[in-house]
């Protein structure tokens, strides 16, 4: 049965290229029960390999001019998505992430469904590993948690074994039996229903760009313009080789700075990137003169297939600012783009992300990226975690990484999530904007270390409140999406 695409879903497709990737990898890391037999991995992947595929994956674009695009269920040959790989020996975690760099390169045929699951063994201590790539116009972070939260267990007794690619529950409400087809709306209240969101979306963006120019005029409160923000590309011409690195904290330690602060765990990670890279910017020889701009997904919650999601432009910390003025800064700054954003109807939350996100993207999407200002100089991404260990047929995830491509214009791509006891941020960028990917985990560590310190020193002051958004009618207030640090992954 064709299935309605969503205009946030139709957009990732005109900013596809070669420059642009809008896939995604997440990269799964198992350790096997003790004492199973040598080829367990394989013997899984055997079982998985019997599963019936179902919705997203089964689900191929139609893209066509005579009419809007729609995802169409298709039979699928696992041969067309499944690639099998073993690592030479040691088979330790940096040959592990080389190979997933390398999987990640080649792009995903618009003629097939829209996925590709790399199966890796030969890792050290029996370990085991699949990479799922997968496009960012069916996928938003959220829908990739709760596909892991289907496809595994939180108890290393249950032996059920599931593969990733027989669908989420988001996905396979949608597919409606022929019995309910009859109960659908009809063809007139769907194009009223799309009239109506569409006139609230207008109102949404009126109003939201009416109070960010007051607040451009007032100077109360920084304002990210577009194409205004400061260069941060090391080489304009460089290679496009991605480089990835990996940082993990104790959960415990963000939380207890969130606390002491009365600011979000994101505005903490948040401080910390932004301190690293303009310190890193300043080692290569580049330093940022003004607050460089981030675009941050902001999660909406709301059931239903597809991109869930809104995006804000954040101004970050003033260069040189202690950590205790920059953490403020970019409290009040993400407050800001919540209240805008939560204040909005569901149709103009995404359309206020479709705007962003193309700002960002145009010069890419024109071919004139390299040579024109950029909008934003980071992305981050934050969906929320993962409090429990999770197994899959009784194999512990030791952890997840999620390694998507420098794109929308923003050239250091930032994931921050959390699983068990640890908090991760993922670093993605190319060679030519972050040669030295490792030195810049390196001083991410050192900038929640110092910023540690700083907090720690002095006595606990809490930061502002989040500023709340005006009150509305009960009706009007329900059709508000709520929304939430998140992430494109």
């Amino acid at each position: 049965m064709p299935m309605n695409m969503t205009l946030l879903d139709m957009s990732w497709f005109p900013l596809e290229s070669r420059t642009i990737p809008v896939h995604g990898g997440f990269l799964h890391v198992f350790t096997p029960p003790s004492g199973v037999r040598a080829d367990y991995s394989r013997r899984l992947l055997a079982t998985m390999k019997k599963r019936a595929v179902g919705a997203p994956f089964n689900l191929r674009p139609r893209l066509r001019l005579s009419g809007l695009p729609y995802w169409e269920e298709v039979d699928v040959d696992l041969d067309n998505h499944l690639v099998e790989l073993r690592l030479p020996a040691p088979g330790n975690d940096q040959q592990l992430r080389d190979a997933a760099a390398q999987a990640m390169h080649e792009p995903l045929s618009w003629s097939l469904p829209l996925w590709r699951c790399h199966w890796i063994e030969g890792l050290e201590g029996g370990r085991f590993a699949f990479l799922l790539v997968a496009h960012h116009s069916q996928w938003d972070g959220m829908a990739i948690f709760r596909l892991m939260g289907e496809t595994m267990s939180q108890s290393a007794q249950r032996k059920t074994i599931r593969a990733p690619w027989q669908g989420v529950s988001t996905w396979l409400q949608h597919v409606v039996p022929d019995q309910e087809r009859k109960e659908r709306p009809s063809v007139l209240r769907r194009v009223l229903g799309t009239m109506r969101d569409a006139t609230r979306a207008a109102t949404d963006m009126r109003k939201v760009y009416l109070r960010q120019s007051l607040r451009l005029i007032t100077g109360k409160g920084g304002i990210a313009l577009p194409l205004a923000a400061p260069e941060t590309r090391l080489e304009r011409q460089g290679s496009g080789e991605r480089t990835y690195g990996l940082v993990r904290f104790p959960v415990t330690q963000v939380k207890a700075l969130a606390k002491a602060t009365g600011c979000s765990f994101n505005d903490v990670m948040t401080t910390v990137i932004d301190d690293a890279y303009g310190t890193y910017l300043e080692e290569s020889g580049k330093p940022a003169t003004r607050p460089l701009v981030a675009i941050v997904p902001m999660a909406l919650k709301l059931a239903g297939s597809g991109n869930q999601l809104s995006a804000a432009l954040v101004t970050l910390g003033t260069p040189g600012s202690d950590g205790r003025t920059r953490l403020a800064s970019i409290h009040g700054a993400m407050n800001r783009a919540k209240k805008d954003i939560g204040a909005m109807s569901p149709a103009g939350a995404k359309l206020y992300a479709m705007i962003n996100m193309t700002f960002a993207a145009l010069p890419d999407m024109l071919r004139v990226g390299e040579r024109f200002p950029a909008t934003a100089n980071l992305l981050i991404s934050n969906p929320f975690g993962l409090p429990q260990p999770l197994y899959l047929n009784g194999s512990r995830l030791d952890y997840f990484l999620p390694m998507m491509g420098p794109s929308l214009g923003a050239r250091l791509m930032v994931g921050i999530w959390t699983y068990a006891d640890e908090t991760f941020m993922s670093l993605t960028s190319l060679r030519s904007v972050v040669p030295d990917v490792e030195r810049l985990a390196c001083l991410v560590q050192q900038s929640f270390d110092t910023l540690e310190q700083v907090l720690g020193d002095g006595p606990s002051q809490r930061l502002p409140a989040p500023v709340k958004a005006p009150r509305k009618k009960a009706a009007a207030a329900a059709r508000r999406p709520a929304a939430r640090n998140a992430g494109l992954a």
